[in-house]
């Protein structure tokens, strides 16, 4: 496992986003720009479709961001799903 500090992000999200649809017409996540600290309560609110869902499938490996990239406890949310799941 990753030794993450108190000053580093334990969960970090650059421009992630996720798209749907053969075209990608449909933007589930835009952008998205987070970074949460180890230690610190975080939640998600919003409305019904706001990409709350998605956005924790992304970080938990089992959708892929159509673009943009993410960390969780050190490790890439695409290239390292297994450490993630051994990791929390």
């Amino acid at each position: 496992m990753n030794e993450i500090s108190q000053n580093e992000n334990i969960i970090e999200t650059i421009n992630l986003t996720k798209r749907f649809g053969k075209k990608n017409e449909l933007v589930a996540v835009d952008s998205l720009n987070l970074g949460v600290r180890k230690g610190e309560v975080f939640g998600f609110v919003g409305p019904n479709g706001a990409g709350k869902t998605t956005t924790m499938k992304m970080l938990i490996g089992l959708l892929e961001p159509t673009d943009g990239s993410g960390r969780v406890a050190g490790f890439d949310i695409v290239r390292e799903v297994i450490k993630i799941r051994e990791a929390t």
